[in-house]
């Protein structure tokens, strides 16, 4: 029978942790060899280079430097480990500027924003049936429908609110005050027939 031991072990062995390093400015190939190097502390099961941006005005990750290109590098790990502690590890193993160096990991928003998008063939508005776009029922934004569950919605909330406060609701309990009741004779207001 494993033990819990073998069992994270194994989760451990079976997992790899994936990174996007990108380091602004010309990387000689001994600070690539520096970074794998450093990477090795993490067990590195992967680490090669993605590709190299031209030279920006002002590159997309590094808003504080200009005139730079960006080395990325795509590194799988077999140890978990943070961005930031990777980042720290790397700027100070490889000797860069904090400003020079950013981990990301690769699911994160920002990085799945800069993917490349597949082009579609012909304008969008070609397609008389809309088959992009995502099927919604109207009934659950807007209608008679919607307005009708939403006014029984707020009634049951008055309710109970009134309810939490202590107040009688006039609907429960006595039927309304005989001034009131059918076929009554005088006006409350005027005291007329």
């Amino acid at each position: 029978m494993k033990t819990l031991k073998d069992y994270i072990t194994e989760s451990f062995k079976q997992r790899k942790y994936q990174f996007k390093v990108k380091i602004a400015g010309d990387v000689s190939e001994d600070q690539e060899q520096a970074i794998k190097t450093l990477l090795e502390k993490f067990g590195i099961d992967n680490f090669a280079k993605n590709s190299t941006t031209p030279i920006q005005s002002l590159p997309l990750d590094f808003p504080t430097l200009k005139n730079v290109n960006v080395n990325i590098y795509d590194v799988s790990l077999n140890y978990p480990t943070t961005p930031f502690e990777l980042k720290e590890y790397i700027c100070g193993g490889a000797k860069l500027h904090a400003n020079q160096v950013v981990v990301r990991n690769p699911a994160e928003p920002t990085e799945q924003y800069q993917q490349p998008v597949e082009k579609r063939k012909g304008a969008l508005l070609d397609d008389p049936n809309y088959k992009e776009a995502d099927k919604i029922k109207t009934d659950d934004y807007y209608g008679t429908k919607f307005n009708q569950n939403l006014l029984k919605e707020l009634a049951k909330e008055s309710k109970q609110r009134a309810k939490d406060r202590g107040e009688k609701n006039p609907t429960e309990g006595t039927k309304s005050s005989p001034e009131y009741a059918e076929g009554a004779s005088t006006s409350p207001i005027s005291g007329k027939k």
